[in-house]
């Protein structure tokens, strides 16, 4: 029986943080639900498979996972050096596509959407501060590849997560 519910409960690890790697494509912070996923798998064994530093480990990860999404995301443009309101937008503009965007294509939606949101913001606020046409392009690119970039680095920090949550219960 116990052989049965140390396999259940490594299932059911493995099932949490798959769905926590995807949550990511709808721009969650998948990385922390990953930290919740080994504590609560911690805890329950009694911590003899994953201890307190894995755990510590995890956590600092998934805060430079999100650090990295953030300021990948915020400073896109930064060779081009928006405006505090540019930046502002480009984040706000790639939220509110992420959000518009989740319905559609189960997920990759959101994804698509926070990059047009990030590049349509950009291109908006530029132009709105007297940029011309060329710039606003340019800095809606830059701010779409950023927001790409962190998206990208967020992901890959995740799969390292699940690699060292991996290594600790295996």
């Amino acid at each position: 029986m116990d052989i049965a519910l140390h396999i259940l409960g490594i299932l059911v690890l493995g099932l949490v943080c798959l769905v926590a790697l995807a949550s990511l494509m709808f721009g969650l912070p998948g990385t922390f639900l990953i930290v919740v996923a080994a504590l609560v798998y911690a805890s329950a064994t009694g911590f003899a498979a994953v201890r307190w530093a894995t755990i510590a480990w995890l956590l600092l990860l998934a805060l430079l996972g999100e650090g990295i999404e953030f300021f990948a995301s915020a400073a896109g443009a930064a060779g081009d050096r928006p405006s505090r309101r540019v930046t502002l937008s480009v984040l706000a503009g790639g939220f509110a596509g992420g959000i518009i965007g989740a319905p559609f294509l189960f997920g990759v939606g959101s994804l698509l959407g926070a990059l047009l949101g990030a590049f349509v913001s950009a291109v908006l606020a530029v132009s709105s501060e007297g940029g011309d046409a060329g710039s606003a392009l340019a800095t809606g690119w830059a701010a779409m590849r950023g927001r790409l970039l962190g998206f990208v680095l967020k992901t890959a920090i995740a799969v390292v997560m699940l690699v060292v949550l991996a290594a600790a219960v295996l």
